[in-house]
């Protein structure tokens, strides 16, 4: 009869440590996949906001302009248009169906995420006696 002594060497992992040590793996690539995620959505976020401004800051200019001299359309040239991918502004101020001496403009940015296009658009009314007739 063969005895094994409790002193001897064994070699290899116990159950328990791989066990344990596929629970840290798992639980590192949840992170990862985590960080990952929130990254691309910050990146999505960031090209609304860009978006956003633009148009908000050409709505601005067209509201400080009189009613009677407001262009009936035209396209926005702004610099942080460069920092969204594709990305493209236009107007446009047309008479509203509803009301005469009314108009309503309208600000539109548009991007490509990927290959979704994506769009902020922005609406108003201005009418012919200012804000404060």
């Amino acid at each position: 009869m063969y005895q094994v002594s409790r002193n001897t060497y064994q070699r290899g992992l116990s159950l328990m440590e791989v066990v344990i040590s596929m629970g840290v793996l798992i639980a590192l690539f949840a992170l990862y996949t985590a960080a990952l995620n929130t990254m691309a959505a910050s990146k999505k976020l960031r090209y609304q906001n860009l978006a956003y401004h633009v148009a908000n800051k050409k709505m601005e200019e067209l509201r400080g302009t009189a009613f009677g001299l407001l262009p009936s359309s035209g396209s926005i040239s702004d610099a942080m248009l460069s920092q969204i991918p594709s990305g493209d502004g236009s107007f446009a101020a047309a008479d509203y169906p509803a009301f005469s001496g009314l108009k309503e403009i309208t600000v539109t940015v548009t991007w490509t995420e990927g290959s979704t296009p994506k769009q902020v658009q922005l609406k108003t009314l201005a009418g012919s006696g200012g804000i404060n007739p």
